[in-house]
């Protein structure tokens, strides 16, 4: 995979509706038995279906206005929330839910920016610009978490970046870096 997410343990486990065989389904703690709906998707990830259930202000510990005032640029593709599809794959979904949350979502890196999110293969030229920023760069768990009221902002702009393996090609090939996450990286001493 392309992009490791962190552990999703804390909130999937085993879903007590019948999956597939050979595959195991995985569901919310809170809702085994909802429906995929446009508020949550199943997707495989690691070869397991997972179901990611998007966050609803108010609703099951999530805190209305926990981003009121940030700005955030997305990056990449985002399978785990679904419609969409090429280089769109999920972004509508994962801007309706910032913006649901009081961010505020826009296209490019800038001063302005609080927190690029990371999908999978995110573009080399955002990751880029973030990182000559000190812009937190955040995945989707990360973001949940912050959502449920599980992790705080200070927490999450102080947690190690997530791990990215390789960016996107661009649209129409035209990527701004190669494929070397640690490309950008100084040297370490020697």
């Amino acid at each position: 995979a392309a992009f490791a997410p962190r552990s999703n343990q804390a909130y999937m486990q085993p879903a007590a509706v019948p999956s597939a065989p050979g595959h195991r389904q995985m569901v919310p703690h809170n809702n085994p038995s909802a429906p995929a709906t446009s508020a949550n998707s199943i997707v495989p990830i690691n070869g397991e279906k997972v179901r990611f259930e998007i966050p609803r202000p108010g609703v099951n510990g999530a805190v209305p206005n926990v981003l009121a005032g940030k700005k955030f640029v997305l990056s990449g593709i985002f399978p785990e929330v679904g419609g969409g599809s090429g280089l769109d794959l999920g972004k509508e979904r994962t801007k309706q839910m910032i913006e649901s949350f009081g961010g505020r979502v826009t296209t490019g890196v800038s001063g302005k920016t609080n927190f690029v999110v990371v999908g999978k293969e995110p573009g080399a030229s955002k990751v880029r610009q973030a990182r000559e920023r000190d812009i937190p760069l955040i995945d989707l768990i990360s973001l949940r978490r912050l959502l449920l009221g599980q992790q705080q902002l200070e927490d999450v702009k102080n947690q190690p970046p997530p791990r990215i393996t390789s960016f996107s090609s661009g649209y129409m090939g035209n990527a701004l870096l190669t494929n070397d996450p640690h490309e950008d990286e100084a040297p370490s001493a020697a």
